[in-house]
C-alpha cells in the first residue's frame, strides 16, 4: 500500500489519551456491534489457541476495518491483548505511519494493521486491513475459525468457489465493502485478513 497521504484522517500518537473519533458512533458501528456479538457468542467454547485470534477479531480487526476504531486506537487495543512490536523493531514509529506489525508476548501470534490507497484498475480505493497469523495455526484452522465467526448468512455471503472468503452484506456496495479472507502463500504463514474498502 502507498504511504498515508498528508491529508489522512488518522494520526498516530500512541502515547496520548485521545478519544476515539466520531466515526465510532455512526450507524456502521451499530452494525459492527451485531457482528461482534456473534463472535462473542462462540468465545466460551473456543480452545485456548482460538481465543487469541477471536480477541483480535473482536477488539482490533473488525472495529478497525469497519472504521469504528482509528489506527492508533487499534494499536492500543492490541497492546491491551498483550501484543507488542517485535524485539528487533526498535525504530520509533513515524508520526504518519500507516502500517505496524505486533506479536504476542510468546511470539506465537502476529497481527499486521495497515491502511493506504491502492489502485484497482482505474479506480483509487482507500483500504484498511488487519491480518492475523500464527506459527501454530494452519490455513485450515484459521478458515474453521472464520466459518464459525462469519457463518450467519443474514450478514455475510460466501461463494462456493472460494469458501475461505466472507463478504459483509452492504446496502451501499459502491461506497464501501468489508471482507474476511484466509490465504496461504508458499513460504509464508497463512493469514486471516479483515479488509475494509472505501471508494
Amino acid at each position: 500500500m502507498k504511504a498515508r497521504p498528508a491529508g489522512a484522517r488518522y494520526r498516530v500518537a500512541v502515547t496520548d489519551s485521545r478519544k476515539p473519533s466520531d466515526s465510532g458512533m455512526t450507524l456502521k458501528s451499530v452494525a459492527l456491534f451485531s457482528l461482534v456479538a456473534g463472535l462473542l457468542s462462540i468465545a466460551a467454547p473456543l480452545a485456548a489457541q482460538e481465543a487469541v485470534p477471536a480477541g483480535l477479531l473482536t477488539e482490533v480487526c473488525l472495529p478497525y476495518a469497519n472504521r469504528a476504531q482509528t489506527f492508533e486506537n487499534s494499536i492500543r487495543a492490541a497492546r491491551a491483548l498483550e501484543f507488542r512490536r517485535p524485539v528487533a523493531d526498535t525504530a520509533p514509529l513515524d508520526e504518519w505511519a500507516s502500517e505496524i506489525t505486533m506479536v504476542s508476548n510468546d511470539g506465537t501470534w502476529r497481527v499486521t494493521i495497515e491502511e493506504g490507497t491502492v489502485e484497482h484498475g482505474d479506480q483509487a480505493v482507500y483500504e484498511v486491513s488487519c491480518a492475523i497469523s500464527s506459527s501454530r495455526a494452519s490455513a485450515r484452522e484459521l478458515a474453521n475459525l472464520g466459518r464459525r465467526a462469519f457463518n450467519d448468512t443474514r450478514y455475510w455471503t460466501t461463494a462456493p468457489a472460494n469458501p475461505w472468503r466472507w463478504e459483509r452484506r452492504s446496502a451501499s456496495p459502491g461506497e464501501y465493502g468489508l471482507a474476511v479472507e484466509v490465504a496461504e502463500q508458499a513460504g509464508e504463514r497463512p493469514t486471516l485478513t479483515v479488509r475494509g474498502s472505501y471508494y
